[in-house]
């Protein structure tokens, strides 16, 4: 194929430019590798030495601040609000009268359930006095005859008892007779009449709602003249749709949620989501400290409370696996005053602590579980395998029980050559021939990305010109 003469030259320039570059990575890579000592080129040997420390071994998990004595009032009597008497940002105190819906209706229940209780009352009376009957009935009859007056008694005149009154021959009877039944059905009915009054009583009462707990006001979702359900949150009259005239304390902040929410940060807890491996280390009474997302220079200390033993959420991963978590909830001492329910943190148990213990680096050590291995350096520069029984291990030491003594110096594994690249080897050189480039290009084996074998490989094929 004829070349033109400005396409042979850019080719020319190009091959120079190639001849260029391989002159220069050649002179890198005698330049790296020479040195005063034939071991420059062998791997460097590193070592930790044991040293007595602290060793922790903690979990972190994510979470918010919650506070116990958060809580939402509402009425249990709904009606047309009467009275607001808080505002948001207000402090109240357990008892302190909050609002109060219109009484009518509940008065009047009232009223009726008292009415029905005196009929109740009045029918009982009656049916326990049961039932009286009066009745004549004759006596009976005398076994002995009255005795006749005697012919002798007394010379010459009358003889004493000559008349006498004649006896009655009947009786009155009274009778009451008491219906068992009527007495237990009104007594049923006075039973049924003193619900009604203290239900109605309640009823009435729950038109004023009183505060549950000491706190501050952090929400207040209706205005006087709106319509409030009772134990349901507040809808404006007619609308149908709610009217916040304070901070929303929505749900989705683990707050909670009513006609006016009162919030207490004394007793601050938080509660965080873990790992279903983390969650099994998780045990009452560990220490952790809170970190706030929204101020990282607060640190707070707090202790497990509990660890829940159901699953709190679980997300889809990769390959279709799924992230199981469990919750956990801590108590955070100290002054919490100028805490918020919902602020996110970061939380981190201590699940193991090891002081004044033997430790080393983990990477130094080789196996898994309590018994491993490590490459004890000795005086004279060789190494030998001893066993070694570890403790307690934390996030980048592990505590030592036996094997290894304080001073002890042990291998770590390899990271790099002598000249500073891994392997010892210069990136791009090494390898086979790479595969001719395109035009303009350079071939596979060339610099960067060398060590193909005829084209093929890590060379990869030229870039076209």
């Amino acid at each position: 194929m004829k070349v033109l003469p400005r396409r042979r030259g850019a080719v020319l320039v190009n091959s120079a430019l190639g001849v260029a570059l391989l002159g220069g990575a050649a002179l890198v890579y005698t330049t790296v590798n020479s040195g005063p000592s034939a071991a420059a080129g062998q791997p460097r040997a590193r070592t930790a030495t044991v040293a007595k420390g602290t060793v922790l071994a903690t979990v972190s998990g994510t979470g918010t601040l919650v506070s116990p004595t958060d809580a939402a009032q509402d009425f249990t009597t709904g009606g047309r609000l009467a009275a607001v008497k808080v505002a948001v940002g207000d402090t109240v105190k357990k008892g302190q009268v909050l609002a109060t819906v219109d009484t009518t209706a509940a008065q009047q229940q009232v009223d009726a359930a008292n009415a029905a209780l005196t009929t109740a009352n009045a029918n009982l009376a009656k049916a326990q006095a049961g039932v009286t009957t009066t009745t004549v009935e004759p006596l009976p009859q005398s076994s002995a005859a009255a005795p006749s007056p005697s012919p002798s008694a007394g010379a010459g005149g009358r003889g004493a008892g000559g008349s006498s009154t004649p006896l009655p021959q009947t009786t009155t009877v009274t009778t009451t007779k008491v219906d068992d039944a009527a007495v237990a059905q009104a007594e049923q009915q006075l039973a049924t009449a003193q619900t009604n009054v203290a239900n109605a009583q309640a009823a009435l009462a729950g038109t004023t709602l009183t505060a549950s707990v000491d706190g501050t006001v952090a929400s207040v979702s209706a205005k006087v003249g709106d319509t409030v359900g009772g134990g349901s949150s507040s809808t404006a009259s007619g609308s149908g749709s709610s009217k916040s005239t304070g901070t929303s304390a929505g749900s989705g902040s683990g707050a909670p949620s009513g006609f006016i929410v009162l919030t207490n940060p004394t007793g601050m807890q938080v509660t965080a989501n873990f790992s279903e491996l983390d969650s099994l280390k998780l045990k009452k009474g560990e220490a952790a400290t809170v970190a706030l997302n929204a101020q990282a220079d607060t640190k707070l200390n707090a202790t497990v409370l509990s660890v829940s033993s159901l699953p709190s959420s679980s997300g889809g991963g990769s390959a279709g696996a799924s992230a199981v978590q469990y919750a956990a909830t801590l108590q955070i001492s100290g002054d919490t005053s100028a805490l918020r329910t919902g602020l996110s943190a970061t939380v981190s148990v201590v699940t193991g602590e090891a002081d004044n213990a033997l430790s080393l680096p983990t990477s130094a050590l080789s196996g898994t579980g309590a018994g491993r291995t490590a490459s004890l350096v000795q005086p004279d520069g060789t190494t030998q395998r001893v066993s070694v029984t570890v403790g307690v291990e934390g996030d980048s030491t592990v505590q030592v029980l036996t094997g290894l003594k304080e001073g002890d110096k042990v291998e770590l594994p390899t990271t790099s050559g002598g000249n500073g690249f891994p392997n010892g080897s210069f990136p791009g050189l090494g390898g086979g021939q790479g595969g001719r480039g395109g035009a303009g290009g350079f071939g596979g084996g060339a610099i960067p990305g060398g060590g193909g074998n005829n084209g093929s490989g890590a060379g990869g094929r030229g870039g076209k010109g």
